[in-house]
């Protein structure tokens, strides 16, 4: 059975539209500031040494050393990735009003290791495959879509979770294909108009260091809506696999 789109999208969203979603979104909200914050004043800080004054650069910037604004920049960043494994949990169980204790904590290191590595090898083989041409590159990215969900969900490797990926996605790479570009393009216009209308009006105001603030902002309920329409894809795939065949 090919995976249903419209229920995807459906499904995707009601997953997110509840207490949890809105927990986990204003999570996202914090963590993401307080990254842009410390990346931001890294970055400016680095340039300042560099010799380009730091008037020149309109970011939102706190001053501290170097070295404290990339650790926190590093350390956000994590969160961000940890915020990421427990909102797959949280979606792909289905949970609405609690979260389970455990999606905090359990096996978090390794699945956290896993999640990163296996983020850069999959970055990598849809490179290759967009290299040698366009087709495998799409395939690469299709085929091994759920990767993070088998890493987060079953706290699989990072290659058992490619290869699950692999087995669970092949006979839907069209509809899959199908459903990341409806994604694609509400995700990438949406957030783009909603950024510039927001920059504009903020910027006009406040200036434009917060203005690049908030317009990063933005995007991030939106990521959390692809995570949300990843889990219910992922969910739908998954049940009709072990669904006993006539």
């Amino acid at each position: 059975m090919s995976l249903n789109i419209g229920s995807s999208l459906r499904g995707g969203f009601r997953r997110v539209a509840n207490r949890n979603g809105v927990v986990l979104t204003l999570a996202y909200v914090v963590i993401g500031l307080i990254w842009q914050v410390a990346f931001y004043s890294a970055f400016v800080t680095w340039l300042q040494g560099s010799g380009v004054p730091a008037t020149e650069v309109p970011l939102p910037t706190i001053d501290v050393p170097l070295g404290v604004s990339a650790i926190v920049a590093l350390m956000s960043l994590l969160l961000l990735q940890v915020a990421a494994i427990v909102s797959i949990r949280t979606f792909v169980g289905g949970h609405t009003q609690s979260i389970p204790a455990e999606y905090f904590s359990r096996n978090m290191i390794l699945v956290l290791i896993n999640a990163l590595l296996g983020s850069l090898v999959y970055g990598i083989l849809v490179f290759i495959g967009s290299v040698l041409f366009l087709i495998p590159g799409i395939i690469a990215y299709v085929a091994f879509l759920f990767m993070l969900v088998y890493i987060a969900v079953e706290d699989e490797n990072f290659i058992a979770a490619l290869r699950d990926s692999w087995n669970l996605t092949r006979g839907n790479w069209l509809p899959l294909f199908g459903l990341l570009l409806i994604v694609f393009v509400v995700v990438g216009v949406v957030p783009g108009i909603l950024s510039a209308l927001v920059s504009f009006v903020v910027s006009s105001v406040v200036g434009p260091a917060i203005s690049t603030l908030v317009s990063g902002v933005i995007t991030l309920p939106f990521s959390l809506l692809v995570l949300g329409i990843l889990a219910e894809a992922f969910v739908q795939l998954r049940d009709d696999e072990t669904m006993p065949k006539m």
